[in-house]
């Protein structure tokens, strides 16, 4: 598929393919760690396609104004990072 028949799904279907697209992905690491892929080359163009579908997501979010979840690794809030005390130096 072409980016232009991307950009005429509905934001369902780009999520169904997202998610098609990243256990394809894992599929295909594991068939080239274990030597069975045939050619990296199409690793490649699956993380490409990966990458156009989650642009094209992003794009239809922001041009909609819709808050809705871009990604999983988004959606998950930020650990609070804890500040150590100082340790205070002891006076001789």
């Amino acid at each position: 598929m072409k980016v232009r028949e991307f950009r005429e799904l509905s934001h369902e279907e780009i999520r169904s393919r997202i998610d098609d697209t990243r256990k394809q992905i894992v599929e295909m690491r594991f068939a080239l760690a274990v030597r069975k892929l045939e050619s990296p080359a199409k690793l490649r163009g699956a993380r490409k396609r990966l990458a156009q579908l989650l642009t094209i997501q992003t794009e239809k979010v922001q041009s909609d104004g819709q808050p809705e979840k871009v990604s999983a690794a988004k959606s998950q809030p930020e650990k609070a990072k804890a500040e150590k005390p100082k340790a205070e130096k002891a006076k001789v």
